[in-house]
Formats: C-alpha cells, sequence, structure tokens
C-alpha cells in the first residue's frame, strides 16, 4: 500500500511539473490549448507598451518616413527592458531581449536594409511571443502577417487592411490565431 501511494505522489508531483513546463503550457506538441499558463496582468502592460512603441516603427516603415525610428525603437527597447526586470516568466524575457536586440540594431541602423533587417529581427521576437500565446493576437486586436516574398513577420491592428512595411503588400497573408 506504502509503495501505491508512494508511487501516485511521484506521479502527481510529475504531473504537476510537466503541466508548469513551458513546453507543456505553450501548446506545443500535443498540449490542449486550455492547458497553457495564463499571462500576468503586468506582462500584458509590458506587451501592450512594446506594441504601441512597436505600431508607432511600423507607421514609419508604411509612411515611408525614417524621421524619428530611432526615438519609436528607443521607447520599445525601454517598454521591453521594463519588462525583462519585472517579468518572473523566463521565456517571456528571452523574447523580450530579442525584441531589445532588435531594438538597438535599428537604433544604430545607417541604411534602408538595415533598418528593415532590424525591424524584421523586432517581428520575429514578437512573433515568437504570439507563438507562445496565440489567444493574445485576438485579446490585443492585432494580426500577424507574413511577407511570402521576404519572408519577414509583421503585426498590425485587426481592423485595418494588411500593408507590408517591406515593400509590397501583394505577396504577403495573414497568419490566423492557432
Amino acid at each position: 500500500m506504502l509503495k501505491i501511494t508512494s508511487v501516485i505522489c511521484i506521479l502527481l508531483l510529475s504531473v504537476h511539473s510537466v503541466c508548469t513546463q513551458p513546453a507543456f503550457a505553450y501548446g506545443y506538441a500535443d498540449t490542449p490549448r486550455n492547458a497553457r499558463v495564463p499571462l500576468e496582468q503586468k506582462t500584458v502592460h509590458h506587451l501592450q507598451a512594446v506594441l504601441a512603441a512597436y505600431q508607432e516603427i511600423y507607421s514609419h516603415f508604411v509612411g515611408k518616413e525614417s524621421a524619428d525610428i530611432a526615438g519609436a525603437a528607443r521607447k520599445l527597447a525601454d517598454a521591453a527592458k521594463a519588462c525583462v526586470d519585472q517579468e518572473p516568466e523566463a521565456s517571456v524575457g528571452r523574447v523580450m531581449q530579442h525584441a531589445i536586440q532588435g531594438a538597438e540594431e535599428l537604433m544604430d541602423a545607417e541604411d534602408s536594409h538595415e533598418t528593415q533587417s532590424a525591424f524584421a529581427s523586432i517581428s520575429n521576437a514578437l512573433f515568437s511571443f504570439f507563438k507562445l500565446w496565440p489567444n493574445q493576437l485576438k485579446t490585443l486586436e492585432i494580426k500577424l502577417y507574413w511577407c511570402k516574398k521576404d519572408g519577414y513577420y509583421w503585426l498590425q491592428p485587426q481592423k485595418q487592411s494588411p500593408v507590408c512595411p517591406y515593400g509590397t503588400s501583394a505577396g504577403c497573408s495573414s497568419i490566423e490565431e492557432s
């Protein structure tokens, strides 16, 4: 009896630790959707600040305005740093570190190719966040797009028609919430 009880306790502890691990909680492999770890409110708040700066950068790209892209990139880096400093979830911290790196590259960009590459780096970092929490696309009323021509991702508000920041919208498609 003691052996069975010990096995059950070990099994329950194993299930608990597996359920709280990112690979299970974030929907990889055969994980049920409802098993994902919910985001804390402070994480959502930081994400909204990062996305506001991202949308400002995106607006500069689609408006073909190079003025103050560096300032918007600084806002994004600052918001992502605040998230890293206060975020207990390691996967969110890694995503924000990549966003910071992209924002710093954008601030240092010297030509349009470097600027576009840095923006793509930020977009890819945020894409990896939404791979972990795809339900946040709908919650935050944004859509994820992919440029088939250049192979880059970008985010924009749901209610806007797609405008590719990388050149043409002809070869771009929406990525639906999974």
